[in-house]
């Protein structure tokens, strides 16, 4: 079954090949292969013909909607290239599908409700319904679900015919007053493919509702894991949890504005114990992070910003506050959701979102006080510039929410920048025998040039010590900047680091446009900024200068193709911070495989570079120079094969932009 719809590349067909057998032999599949060699078209040709062969599904996940919509694009492109076969055509039929929070016409007309978790959310959705199927109340939008089967009906045709993505699905149900969410409930069921965001399949409840809109068990599932790079962390924020300050001051105010009941055995009030955190949290982050002794002094406050909790000293204050034991603990976590959940009702009868903080705080001390300890480090964080400190249970482990992963049929994990294989497959707790393959860039090597500068470097200690080291950066900086007319972007390795060298610099030095992406911009501002630098490329005449951050919206999740990028500067190697968080994780990977460093440390910084790297070559014939402010890049040699010492640069950017 040929659905391959262009001619074959570079490495195609051994990656058709690949997954073929992958599939066959109900394994394991991890792929690292460059921008352009064509994965997504690979594994959308590979699987749909081994699924619509041997009754499967498959589940497509992506970390971004950008790259949801590309899934569809190449979904349509094989539809198309199927002419002559009506019933292999009818069978090549797939739906994106995204959170309620951007599918549902309610919630993009109503600030409050855009707010909502997906179980909020949920329940909000749930009553809405229910009023829908009783009265002539509820969501409008359900109800012409509901009611109009014509309607429903030739929405349905619209979205065979078209295939739309997830952006235009929900803009034509919206015009037509259909719900988009209900209507993809019904259309997965006969779907061969289905894109979804990874919290489908990694959140316990939403994967469950997914499967039952499918109608099929995990064996029956193939799952492919796009941007896998990004998997890892993803897990780790997912099954982490957090308590901040803030929340527990919620927490006292809507006791009181619910008649403050009274908990653990009717000796003290709701509103008087979530008080009692609220101090507990601030004297955790005075003794630990701050490091305040008793005579006052503070120590390292503008070092630290998290510090490790003894495992049991959360829990042991709280008893020690309000004089009570690990069974009236539980005593009160009842108490706390049992509350909540009343409140959630009441919010919902009168058409608010049901979110209830005294819920959520009975959850996190639920979740906390049952934790297994191997997994997750117990932090205590001084967020916010000290305003919202917070203790967060952060999890180390990935292979947490990753088991499911070894139920499915088989599985394709596929990234652009995933070495070393290894560290990828033991993260999320693959099998041994998952097939590991490294394909190199397709792309001609004369295209693109990679070098460093070893009379720089942003290490701490040598900028510290050499006063004039940031002064000579700068120098290579504006020098570049303003010698080559191409799009050029420099990457700092963090906000800090971008800040610093605006305090310290003269930017109008720079003879042509500056943008700067900025730590708080939302999501359409950056798109505005990335979409005016792009067409400074596309001009004829000077291009223009982005100044932004190395693992980044900017770096990671964007194309900047042919003359919209020529250059990048990446200014130092952007080690991770070295948090209390960081510092728990790389313990605990030298626990479990002996590779701490390279795992946490090294792995991730030569990957952030390769994605800031890989923003210069799109296509076959983009040319572009990236250059490594540090003389510390050596060190990632194994990762960077191309790269090289300096010897000349001027000569090496011109061999390659002129």
């Amino acid at each position: 079954m040929n659905l391959f719809p262009y001619t074959l590349r570079q490495n195609q067909e051994a990656i058709l090949s690949i997954i073929s057998t992958t599939l066959s032999q109900r394994e394991h599949f991890i792929l690292e292969s460059g921008t352009g060699s064509g994965k997504t078209i690979c594994a959308l040709a590979a699987t749909l013909s081994y699924a619509i062969e041997h009754d499967k599904k498959i589940i497509y996940t992506t970390r971004t909607n950008s790259q949801q919509q590309q899934v569809i694009m190449e979904l349509r492109t094989i539809h198309k290239h199927i002419k002559n076969n009506q019933e292999l055509k009818d069978k090549i039929f797939g739906v994106g599908i995204q959170g309620r929070a951007n599918m549902c016409p309610q919630v993009q007309q109503d600030e409050e409700l855009s707010q909502g978790t997906s179980e909020e959310l949920s329940k909000y959705c749930a009553n809405e319904k229910k009023k829908a199927r009783t009265s002539k109340k509820g969501c409008i939008f359900y109800r012409t679900f509901v009611e109009d089967k014509e309607k429903v009906n030739q929405t349905i045709e619209w979205i065979r015919k078209n295939m739309p993505t997830a952006e235009e699905f929900i803009q034509h149900c919206q015009k037509k007053k259909i719900c988009p969410y209900e209507l993809n409930k019904m259309l997965v069921r006969d779907a061969t493919i289905v894109v979804v965001p990874y919290i489908y399949v990694f959140n316990i409840t939403i994967r469950n509702m997914l499967f039952d809109w499918l109608g099929m068990a995990e064996e029956d599932i193939i799952l492919i894991v796009d941007e896998a790079h990004n998997l890892p962390d993803y897990i780790r924020d997912l099954f982490s949890s957090q308590l901040s300050v803030w929340m527990a001051k919620n927490c006292s105010n809507e006791a009181k504005n619910y008649g403050n009941p009274s908990t653990g055995n009717e000796r003290f009030s709701v509103a008087n114990f979530c008080k009692a955190i609220e101090e507990i949290i601030r004297e955790l982050r005075d003794s630990f992070v701050y490091n305040i002794l008793e005579t006052g002094i503070k120590k390292g406050m503008e070092q630290n910003t998290d510090a490790f909790l003894p495992k049991q000293e959360f829990l042991q204050e709280i008893y020690q506050r309000v004089h009570i034991n690990e069974k009236k603990m539980y005593d009160i976590i009842d108490d706390l959701i049992a509350y909540g959940e009343k409140i959630q009702e009441d919010k919902q009868k009168n058409n608010k979102l049901p979110r209830s903080y005294l819920y959520k705080l009975g959850i996190f001390l639920d979740f906390w006080i049952n934790l297994r300890d191997n997994q997750y480090a117990k932090l205590i964080v001084d967020a916010a510039d000290g305003k919202n400190p917070r203790i967060e249970a952060y999890c180390l482990d990935p292979a947490v929410g990753t088991n499911i992963i070894k139920k499915f049929h088989s599985s394709i994990h596929m990234s652009g920048t995933l070495e070393p294989l290894e560290e990828y497959r033991d993260s999320i707790g693959l099998p041994d025998h998952a097939q590991l393959v490294s394909f190199p860039s397709p792309f001609p090597k004369e295209n693109r040039k990679l070098v460093y500068l070893n009379d720089v470097t942003t290490k701490y200690s040598e900028l510290v010590k050499d006063k004039k080291m940031q002064e000579r950066m700068w120098q290579y900086i504006t020098e570049i900047c303003n010698s080559y007319p191409q799009n050029t972007i420099v990457f700092f390795p963090s906000y800090n680091t971008l800040s610093m060298f605006q305090r310290n610099n003269d930017f109008t030095e720079i003879k042509r446009s500056v943008f700067f992406e900025e730590q708080q911009m939302t999501q359409a501002a950056l798109m505005d900024l990335v979409m005016n630098f792009k067409s400074q490329g596309n001009s004829i005449g000077y291009g223009a200068t982005l100044f932004s951050v190395i693992g980044g919206r900017i770096s990671e999740g964007m194309d900047f193709p042919a003359e919209q990028l020529e250059i990048v500067l990446i200014v130092g190697i952007p080690y991770p911070k070295p948090t209390a968080r960081q510092r728990g994780l790389q313990r605990y990977y030298d626990m479990k495989f002996r590779k701490g460093w390279e795992y946490t440390v090294q792995a991730p910084t030569a990957r952030k570079m390769q994605q800031a790297i890989g923003r210069l070559i799109r296509h076959e014939n983009d040319k572009g120079v990236a250059i490594i402010l540090d003389k510390r890049a050596p060190r990632f040699k194994q990762y960077l094969k191309e790269l090289e010492k300096s010897k000349n640069l001027h000569e090496e950017i011109k061999e390659i932009i002129d």
